[in-house]
């Protein structure tokens, strides 16, 4: 088949865009014709440092060859791409040589097409404490305020199948979307991380995006009550994240931790893999995670999860089970305890390393691959 993908950008190089590039090479392993719509034009050279090797797409379709990512702290700019991506969703379905049209920014409109991913609806962001890193939170709450107006119109344009990435995302989704949802986990490649051998150190990692969001200040104060651990925060920036690169400076330097806490902005996927595979733990900061591709990443590298509890990572991948595949927090006291216990105890983190690594499998690329291409089918072939 035709088929028409539409992303937003692939210039923000986080989890949202490495689903999208696996959508598209999970749709050409099949057979089918990817063509992929963005706002802008894709920098396959910084995708391809960050991500790996990716499959392209056939065809590329973009309103403009302009950089528009790095001016969302604008505005204009930030209204000029979610109408370029409207008018957009438009035009594919105007377009009568698309057999099927998939939308993989159902965060923004989640209509408009026959399949449609929901990372994390919009509208809760407020709700959850999560405005978008390019926009000031007094600036978002009015736009949303105009959005959730002028959405509820096209809710009821082909609405198609909505897929989402939890069990978590799906209650908070159907709230506010009040439609049913099938959970499509994100794909992540765990033989390639199974398969990185390296000898552990007492290092804890960290991978996100340097977003107000991601509550990354929560490490150097998880540092600050820990014995030896080292700790690293690993991820990509923007322009946005000049803010929190230097407000984490500034806490580690405050919190006499700069000895044991290391920022790494913008290195190689390679690099990462490394590290994951010498970190004993992995550390996640954020509340109310919408599922967490890098915190299976790091299961698959023999990590052990240290996750705080709430969203995807501890209803979905820990399955809110305490000391099995992982651990969940609530206070950075608690979270300084378990890593303490993990560094100290080797014989448990042999253990615990195994079966996270077995559970990291779970989602394995292959999985997913499948469910998609049932789905796909579902809508495409006769009964």
């Amino acid at each position: 088949m035709n088929i028409a993908l539409a992303h937003l950008t692939l210039n923000f190089l986080g989890g949202e865009e490495n689903l999208c590039l696996s959508f598209i090479d999970a749709l050409k392993r099949c057979g089918h014709r990817v063509t992929l719509f963005t706002v802008e034009k894709t920098d396959w050279d910084s995708v391809r440092q960050f991500f790996g090797n990716t499959t392209p797409p056939d065809e590329e379709i973009y309103a403009t060859s302009s950089v528009m990512h790095d001016k969302f702290l604008k505005a204009s700019t930030l209204m000029l791409a979610y109408t370029n991506f409207l008018v957009g969703l438009i035009r594919l379905n105007h377009n009568k040589r698309y057999d099927l049209i998939i939308n993989n920014y159902g965060d923004l409109i989640n209509s408009l097409a026959d399949i449609t991913y929901v990372h994390f609806p919009l509208r809760a962001t407020l709700e959850y404490s999560q405005t978008p890193a390019f926009v000031s939170p007094i600036r978002w709450e009015a736009y949303c305020r105009v959005y959730n107006l002028a959405v509820a119109l096209l809710d009821r344009v082909k609405p198609g199948v909505l897929l989402t990435n939890s069990k978590f995302t799906k209650q908070v989704a159907q709230r506010y979307l009040k439609r049913d949802m099938v959970i499509l986990h994100p794909p992540v490649n765990v033989r390639a991380f199974a398969s990185i051998k390296a000898e552990k150190k007492d290092y804890v990692i960290t991978v996100s995006k340097f977003t107000p969001k991601r509550a990354l200040n929560r490490v150097p104060l998880i540092a600050k009550n820990t014995r030896n651990a080292s700790f690293l925060i690993a991820g990509a920036t923007g322009t946005y994240s000049s803010d929190t690169i230097s407000g984490l400076q500034k806490m580690i330097k405050d919190h006499g931790v700069y000895d044991r806490v290391t920022l790494l902005p913008n290195v190689s996927r390679l690099r990462l893999m490394r590290l994951l595979a010498q970190s004993k733990v992995y550390l996640h900061v954020m509340p109310n995670e919408h599922f967490g591709i890098s915190i299976i990443e790091a299961m698959a590298s023999g990590c052990i999860p240290i996750v705080h509890r709430s969203g995807g990572p501890w209803l979905d991948t820990l399955e809110e089970r305490q000391g099995k595949n992982g651990f969940s927090y609530a206070t950075v006291e608690e979270a300084a305890e378990l890593i303490d216990l993990l560094t100290g105890d080797q014989e448990l983190r042999r253990k615990m390393a195994a079966d996270a690594q077995e559970r990291a499998w779970d989602y394995d690329k292959s999985s997913f691959q499948d469910k998609l291409i049932t789905i796909v089918n579902s809508l495409t072939l006769p009964d």
